[in-house]
């Protein structure tokens, strides 16, 4: 499968929501992480259906912050999807400006090819729009690529 034509199916409510829950930890100035859940309604197209909060732990220190998600809550999560559901996308917070840090690299929440890991900047302070976000894609080799504006906009129809 060619993932870099998948295209994802956004509800608006689920940007809003993905804010919801990222903006308390971010007035707090820490990061946190949402994931998307969805589903595959074509061949190369994935509907998200939700976003859930798994319970996670975040980290401030000289060095910076950072965000895990507890290793026990992301396998009772995917335990508990329902057939035909998976996690096509993480989506987390920066202080500053959105980048897919070496962190962010090396940091597998998911590690399907396809994935995507979306950084939201400031802390989520204002309303989620994708292209002020970076927006990353793993590849067949494992290694995350940055999509281009143009991609992220052909790719990612947020509906509502």
């Amino acid at each position: 499968m060619d993932y870099s034509r998948t295209r994802f199916l956004i509800p608006r409510q689920v940007l809003v929501e993905s804010r919801r829950y990222l903006i308390e930890p971010g007035r707090e100035g820490l990061e946190a992480v949402v994931l998307w859940l969805g589903r595959k309604t074509k061949p190369t197209e994935v509907e998200i259906l939700t976003t859930l909060m798994p319970r996670q732990y975040a980290i401030r220190s000289s060095l910076g912050v950072a965000v895990t998600v507890c290793e026990d809550a992301l396998t009772e999560l995917i335990s508990a999807l329902p057939k035909g559901v998976f996690i096509p996308a993480r989506v987390h917070t920066h202080p500053g400006a959105a980048y897919h840090s070496s962190t962010d690299d090396e940091n597998m929440l998911i590690s399907h090819t396809g994935a995507i890991s979306i950084v939201v900047p400031d802390f989520a302070c204002r309303s989620i729009e994708l292209a002020h976000c970076s927006v990353n894609e793993l590849g067949d080799d494992y290694l995350w690529r940055e999509l281009s504006n143009q991609d992220v906009q052909k790719r990612f129809i947020v509906n509502g």
